[in-house]
């Protein structure tokens, strides 16, 4: 873990990185439980490589901040695009580290935000509607699936309008890229699959004696499911469409604004 730890980025072609933080109760003496935040990179050749873990404490944009300062460090380039949760701190740094790159917001941590806001029997039915906003043929589709959604629930649920409109463009800057990437890129999943399996093996242990073998363990099991992932598909081309789609969403950003204004109204 040493060696991984420290070892040079820059050989690292990463087109799409991924970050999330899980937590966990890990170390004797600590009632709480503590982030740790976790970089995951798909490489233009389509393979996934596990890039930077770092506990975090409660996923500040300190924390966040010190995780990026490692990578980019250590030789990592901007990515094409960058797939997160809604978490505050991690928007903050990532802004700061890296302005122009797209970012991407995980859409089934909107959905379930959206659906926190809407009584329980009413859920399936607005689950469906967020599904023709989030898993439209494209973007102008997607766009219309919004109006429909504040015409339809705004004064039903105007709550649920105002969290689908918080970071809307973030939500949609997957439709920029190629559609071949599309099921992979609209959810941080990648991610989230793994730390089931974490979270499996450090409740058999409970609490760890210290930090360094919380992180040892945790670093074992996501390089065991990294090494054991499919991959995507990627070539020349596909290399090129993702290169010209980050560059334009990062000079020409996806307006939603008459669209927030659209929810705010509804």
């Amino acid at each position: 873990m040493r060696q991984w730890r420290w070892r040079d980025l820059s050989v690292d072609d990463v087109l799409y990185l991924f970050l999330d933080g899980v937590y966990l109760k890990m170390r004797i003496g600590h009632s709480s439980a503590e982030a740790v935040l976790v970089a995951h990179g798909i490489t233009a050749d389509g393979k996934r490589v596990l890039l930077g873990l770092i506990l975090g404490g409660r996923e500040s944009e300190d924390a966040w901040r010190e995780l990026l300062e490692n990578l980019t460090g250590r030789g990592l380039k901007p990515p094409a695009l960058v797939v997160h949760d809604g978490n505050a701190g991690l928007i903050k740094a990532l802004k700061g580290a890296w302005p122009r790159v797209p970012r991407q917001r995980c859409i089934a941590h909107k959905i379930r935000n959206v659906l926190d806001r809407v009584p329980k029997k009413h859920q399936a039915e607005v689950k469906r509607a967020l599904v023709k906003i989030f898993y439209a043929p494209d973007l102008q589709e997607a766009l219309e699936a919004v109006k429909a959604f504040a015409a339809k629930y705004g004064r039903s649920f105007p709550a649920a309008c105002g969290v689908l409109a918080k970071d809307l463009a973030d939500c949609l800057t997957f439709y920029r890229f190629p559609q071949e990437h599309w099921r992979r890129r609209r959810t941080s999943n990648v991610i989230e699959r793994a730390f089931r399996e974490v979270r499996r093996r450090t409740d058999v242990v409970g609490r760890f004696p210290g930090e360094r073998a919380a992180l040892v363990l945790i670093w074992a099991t996501l390089e065991e499911d990294r090494l054991v992932w499919r991959g995507v598909q990627m070539d020349d081309g596909l290399w090129l469409r993702i290169v010209e789609a980050s560059r334009t969403v990062s000079a020409d950003s996806i307006d939603v604004s008459a669209l927030d204004r659209y929810l705010d109204a509804a």
